[in-house]
């Protein structure tokens, strides 16, 4: 069993005791009644609340909201008996499922996600993670849209069995429809992600917490701060620079620092750096200095820069596949360039933050 698997198991078995109460209702409903069922859950929720208070001393606000939520539906329940404000009960139901699942699909307060790491610690959901389960979130809460108003309708112009239809199995039908459209499209997403390069995703500090593909740190739409790794390459006569291919998605035919690129799944700052480095103009670097760190933000990602600087004075090798060749500029040229749009903007921002010390390191 791989460690995802293992990890829905163990998240099910921490997240099945908050919904027990609401399990027994189901149940006992079935068999005895909507009152007995409410009775039930209510004194198993209490039950299962002092528990968790002596044992550690902590209010469970999951169970606390299971049984908030059944004395809602169970009073709804209770409260319309007849024939018609009966069959009225799934779409108040519907209703309140719809109230969850909208906030956690289209806020940024991804309910489900929070009682997931809530109730599993050491649970791994990064950011991609939680992207597509608000994705299977936003599904759901369309087709139970549609379900719900259906059920209205079965219950305002259609006959008995075709209410019961509607609201009882339709509802199994709804779910089994998320669960088979999910795994199909994200089956083609990881087909279509494992042929990209993975990047780690990180908190301002540069904490790693989780990794996605290129082209999800570069829609323009997540803004996942990835981590990335500049050289500035200082030569007696000034800094060396890359002139960007012409067929690069970003700021195209620009010049830009000696090395810049991304650090990969699984690698650290320093092992980026020297990858990239060889790779864009051959150079096998020993001894850098760090200069800093900044984040950028351009139209369609933002990234945490990694700055590093290394004295050179020999010859460089710029790989054509990745670059128009390059050049020294002296500081001069440099800053009497600077906002003519021949440099990129992610250049421009660095040399303002870091060109005093580069100067420095050169003289």
């Amino acid at each position: 069993m791989n460690s995802s698997s293992k990890n829905k198991w163990a998240l099910a078995g921490k997240l099945i005791p908050g919904m027990l109460p609401l399990l027994l209702f189901v149940v006992v409903e079935l068999v005895w009644g909507t009152t007995a069922g409410l009775v039930a859950a209510l004194i198993l929720g209490v039950v299962q609340l002092c528990w968790y208070w002596f044992r550690e001393r902590r209010v469970d606000k999951f169970i606390l909201a299971d049984i908030g939520f059944m004395i809602i539906l169970g009073g709804l329940a209770i409260l319309f008996s007849n024939a018609f404000l009966f069959k009225l009960k799934p779409v108040f139901i519907g209703a309140a499922l719809l109230l969850l699942i909208g906030y956690s699909a289209f806020s940024d307060h991804n309910l489900v996600m929070m009682m997931s790491r809530r109730y599993l610690k050491g649970f791994v959901a990064g950011p991609l993670e939680s992207w597509m389960m608000q994705q299977m979130l936003k599904l759901f809460f369309w087709l139970l849209a549609l379900h719900t108003l259906l059920t209205l309708a079965a219950a305002l112009w259609m006959s008995h069995g075709w209410w019961a239809a509607i609201s009882g199995p339709g509802f199994y039908v709804v779910f089994a429809l998320v669960i088979a459209v999910s795994w199909i499209v994200n089956r083609q997403r990881r087909k279509n992600w494992s042929r990209e390069e993975w990047v780690p995703i990180v908190d301002e500090e540069g904490k790693v917490e989780g990794v996605a593909p290129r082209s999800m740190v570069h829609n323009g739409k997540t803004f996942w701060l990835h981590p990335v790794v500049h050289l500035q390459v200082i030569t007696p006569k000034g800094l060396w620079l890359q002139k960007r291919a012409s067929n690069k998605l970003i700021q195209p035919g620009k010049w830009d620092s000696a090395v810049g690129g991304h650090v990969l799944k699984g690698e650290d700052i320093r092992q980026a750096l020297k990858r990239e480095a060889y790779e864009e103009i051959g150079l096998d670097i020993q001894q850098v200095s760090f200069i800093g760190r900044y984040i950028w933000r351009s139209e369609v990602e933002k990234e945490l820069v990694f700055v590093f600087a290394i004295q050179h004075n020999g010859a460089l090798h710029p790989n054509p596949d990745e670059l128009e060749g390059g050049k020294v500029w002296s500081f001069q040229d440099l800053e009497t360039n600077l906002g003519t749009g021949i440099f990129t903007p992610n250049f421009e921002e660095e040399y303002h933050r870091f060109g005093k010390v580069l100067k420095e390191i050169s003289a």
